[in-house]
């Protein structure tokens, strides 16, 4: 049976997934981290041992194409470091990509379009006619705009203004001071010095439950991050000259978080085109599967 490869890689795990050339999962293997910034050789090892567990299992002479989408892959020279120790350690090449342009391909379906982001950071991308660009994604200290860890970083910025300005303690206050046991807002100062991103950004889901109870400062705290989040979108939209697209959401915020969301699609819309939204829980290693199907038809 012939079959292909797909491979999602990112700062936590690596899924590979052997697919038929009608798109069902043969084999399926998962190891750790892939990003080689995490760990360079740890990274690649997991890269490879997820990929060879399938070709353990599957004939390698059956393998057909074999695509990565790796975060990380893109800074400096680690798509080079990528492909030579798949050839080295497999002996087979890749076509290697970010890991947002394979779960752009699963999502869509194939087709192109943008995929915006909205977890614990966020960024937008999108490809058009082999041509792709990326808005956002900076990291927390230069962007993430909609993301957990910005809606919480404005939260707290707020307190930090109620405190310097003798204001009494606003609910949103009252309610991230209790959710992390601190009694002063130096407390809440040294937990976001102290903590990683994740921890941080996991208070938007706070600022989020507030604000579906009809609390202003929440609720314009999502709104203001819901819009940023859409001119990321928008950028993307209007560098690859799109005329109308189709937009894939990923991520815990952006499906979870109703007011930002909401104020995410108006502000799309008041601005672009927009063919339809897909927010569909699926492996983003399936793109491998669309874009191995479209190689197939172009040279029928």
């Amino acid at each position: 049976m012939k079959y292909i490869i797909g491979v999602d890689g990112g700062g936590t795990k690596t899924e590979a997934v052997a697919y038929d050339f009608q798109g069902n999962i043969i084999v399926t293997s998962v190891k750790g981290f892939a990003n080689l910034l995490n760990n360079r050789e740890k990274a690649l090892n997991n890269i490879v041992d997820s990929i060879r567990e399938i070709i353990d299992v599957l004939k390698e002479d059956e393998l057909v194409d074999l695509y990565l989408g790796i975060a990380g892959s893109e800074v400096g020279d680690n798509a080079k470091i990528i492909k030579d120790t798949i050839k080295n350690e497999l002996k087979t090449d890749c076509v290697l990509m970010n890991d947002a342009e394979i779960a752009l391909k699963a999502m869509l379906r194939g087709n192109d379009g943008i995929l915006t982001i909205a977890g614990t950071g966020s960024i937008a991308f999108g490809v058009k006619n082999n041509s792709s660009v990326r808005c956002g994604g900076w990291g927390n200290l230069l962007g993430d705009e909609g993301s957990g860890y910005k809606i919480s970083i404005d939260a707290i910025k707020r307190m930090i203004f109620e405190e310097e300005n003798s204001l009494p303690k606003s609910e949103l206050t009252t309610r991230i001071m209790k959710r992390l046991g601190a009694k002063s807002i130096g407390e809440v100062v040294t937990f976001v010095y102290s903590s990683t991103k994740d921890e941080i950004a996991s208070l938007a889901e706070v600022v989020s439950i507030l604000g579906e109870e009809g609390n202003k400062i929440a609720e314009e705290i999502l709104v203001n991050e819901g819009v940023d989040l859409a001119k990321t979108v928008i950028n993307v939209y209007r560098k690859l000259k799109f005329e109308s697209c189709s937009i894939a959401l990923v991520g815990g915020v952006i499906r979870k978080a109703k007011i930002l969301r909401k104020s995410f699609e108006k502000y799309l819309r008041e601005n672009i085109v927009i063919e339809y939204i897909v927010d569909d829980e699926i492996s983003p290693t399936i793109g491998a599967y669309y874009i191995n199907k479209a190689k197939r038809e172009s040279n029928v």
